[in-house]
Parts: structure tokens; C-alpha cells; sequence
């Protein structure tokens, strides 16, 4: 995934700040959430042995519409970050409209 597109993807999210969205991943995982959090920059320093620097966004009040089929998404206190490490496949409205769709 070019950054461009990884940033294109936050963006959407942070259009729909305090606002319901269903994001889907690719184990499967479906949910209906809330888009609450800014976009941030990982706050690791660049002399860490394991840096890995990027901007991440957080969704809460997440209600799981499907389960998937793996633990690979985590959900900590019913939010769920959403960054180069949990990228979704699609991100839609309420009634099924696609805001974005990883390529």
C-alpha cells in the first residue's frame, strides 16, 4: 500500500470524527464504530532498535457486526487502532455507502 493511499484512508476517518462507520478487515472482522480520534504520529523515537514510524487513528464503541476468523485485530477497551500494522479493507457509512476500499 503506497502512503498516499494509507493516509488517503485516515483522512476518511477523521472526515468521520464522532460520527458511526463500518469497517471491515480482512480476517473479517466487521464492526460498527465511532471515529474519535485525531490523526497522530507514533511517538517513537527514530534511535529505537524496533522504530517504525507512522500516523494511526483510534475507532471506539466498537459493536461487532462479524466476528473473524483470527485474533489478528485487537480491541482494547472496546476501541480498536487503526494504523500500518491494522489496515482495513473497507470503510463505509451506515447505510453501505464506500468511503474507501484498500487496493
Amino acid at each position: 500500500m503506497k502512503n498516499e493511499e494509507y493516509e488517503h484512508m485516515l483522512d476518511i476517518i477523521n472526515e468521520y470524527f464522532q460520527k458511526d462507520i463500518i469497517i471491515s478487515f480482512p480476517n473479517g472482522l466487521k464492526v460498527k464504530c465511532n471515529a474519535f480520534h485525531g490523526m497522530a504520529e507514533s511517538d517513537t523515537e527514530p534511535g529505537d532498535e524496533d522504530y517504525i514510524g507512522y500516523y494511526y487513528t483510534f475507532v471506539n464503541e466498537v459493536e461487532i457486526i462479524s466476528e473473524g476468523n483470527d485474533d489478528s485485530i485487537a480491541i482494547y477497551n472496546n476501541c480498536i487502532e487503526i494504523s500500518l500494522k491494522c489496515i482495513p479493507e473497507t470503510i463505509e457509512t451506515l447505510d453501505g455507502a464506500l468511503l474507501w476500499q484498500r487496493t
